[in-house]
């Protein structure tokens, strides 16, 4: 893990901190996949603490507005998927990067696939799933995510740093796994004869139906055929993945079975990752991701036709 070139801010590395009857939501529903944040304070008080990633999004259309805030969780470096985890020269914007881009980035933060690793974002579950499955699906094994993420994290009045920490740069390249998870948009058309997988899109109900508009003006709202819409808000409750009964519960209301392959969509790959950590959550194991999501199928034309 990085070193920590800033101070931290609030009280001293103690699960037992602010501990009271308004956070029961500690003591909920947990899996491999989360982690708590009292779990998280203890972790970093050990000798061999997780290493911390902040994957949160800049306000802009796509990601809804937060007060900027410069604290962090101690020791979390900066996850940028826009900019360094993403494919800068594709066409659709969140593009997974060719695998030898994405070992330089991790080279470059100093993330190997045996480390643990604790990630989390700014508006409690947004886009710190994507850099779940980026990770997960390169080959990391020990990849969680924080519940509720910073805005829990700061109601707890846990510890904070001003500023992200250093990273200590791995002195080669990690050799990592091909995504072979990604779908294209080519056999996201042949599936609407076919229907080898069932397509799942995470944006709202409005968009879907074409009743609201698509946060990108250039884009009309509608759906993909055959695709059936689990908006990704409805798996959330107040910044935290609802229960495994309840997310099982909202897959089954729309015939998605565990026996299911369920392939992913939203508008340009964030939000269908939600989407996806909620069927691991409730033990689906047959999933896909449509990357380029409604924008490459606009952009392909076939929305159209």
């Amino acid at each position: 893990m990085a070193s920590i070139k800033c101070g931290w801010v609030g009280l001293g590395l103690s699960s037992k901190v602010g501990v009271t009857a308004s956070n029961s939501r500690e003591f909920s529903f947990m899996s491999d996949i989360l982690i708590s944040a009292h779990d998280l304070l203890d972790r970093l008080a050990s000798d061999a603490p997780p290493t911390v990633l902040d994957a949160s999004l800049p306000n802009s259309p796509i990601a809804a507005h937060v007060p900027e805030d410069d604290r962090k969780i101690p020791g979390a470096l900066e996850f940028d998927i826009e900019r360094v985890f993403s494919d800068r020269e594709a066409v659709f914007p969140h593009t997974l990067p060719l695998t030898e881009a994405l070992e330089e980035a991790c080279q470059g933060l100093g993330l190997a696939p045996d480390d643990e690793i604790v990630i989390y974002d700014n508006r409690g579950v947004y886009s710190s799933p994507r850099a779940y499955w980026l990770l997960t699906q390169a080959g990391f094994k020990k990849v969680k995510l924080l519940d509720g993420g910073l805005p829990h994290w700061l109601s707890l009045s846990l510890p904070v740093q001003q500023g992200y920490s250093a990273p200590a740069p791995l002195p080669a390249r990690p050799a990592l796994q091909a995504n072979e998870s990604v779908v294209s948009v080519d056999e996201v058309y042949d599936n609407i004869a076919r229907q080898r997988f069932k397509l799942v899109d995470a944006r709202s109900a409005e968009r879907f139906s074409g009743a609201g508009p698509e946060p990108r003006p250039e884009f009309p709202s509608g759906h993909i055929p055959s695709s059936v819409n689990l908006p990704f808000t409805e798996l959330l409750e107040n910044g935290h993945f609802k229960s495994q009964e309840e997310i099982s519960r909202l897959m089954r209301s729309r015939e998605l079975d565990p026996s299911d392959h369920l392939t992913f969509s939203c508008g340009s790959g964030i939000t269908a990752c939600i989407v996806w950590v909620a069927a691991e959550l409730a033990g689906y194991e047959h999933l896909s991701l449509f990357d380029g999501s409604w924008t490459a199928w606009v952009m392909s034309g076939r929305h159209e036709s």
